[in-house]
């Protein structure tokens, strides 16, 4: 998308003209719009009739802590996927390790 031509997007009655950056296209900055409007309607909706600027930070705060939570999340998979790969690694190395035959069997 070429950066000259603004994308038009309403979030919380407002409207904005907002610019295009390296890979993000215009499909993608409506929905990031549209999810902050959507952020903010429930907000709104939760404390009443409050300045804009309240109804914008309590949705902040809601999205920060729903990126916490996905981050927490993240690095918990993270943990498990090291866990099962150590494990694998443990399972092949023994598995290549040949086992010495018993004292009382003969090789031969």
């Amino acid at each position: 998308m070429s950066p000259d031509k603004p994308i038009t997007v309403e979030i919380y009655k407002q409207t904005y003209q907002l610019g295009a950056s390296e890979g993000r296209d215009a499909e993608y900055i409506q929905r990031a719009a549209a999810y902050l409007d959507e952020k903010m309607q429930q907000a709104a909706a939760e404390v009443g009739n409050r300045a804009p600027l309240d109804i914008a930070i309590l949705a902040a705060l809601n999205i920060a802590e729903e990126v916490l939570s996905a981050r927490e999340q993240k690095d918990s998979l993270l943990d498990q996927a090291d866990a099962h790969i150590d494990s694998f690694t443990q399972l092949l190395s023994d598995a290549d390790t040949p086992e010495d035959p018993p004292p009382s069997s003969k090789r031969f």
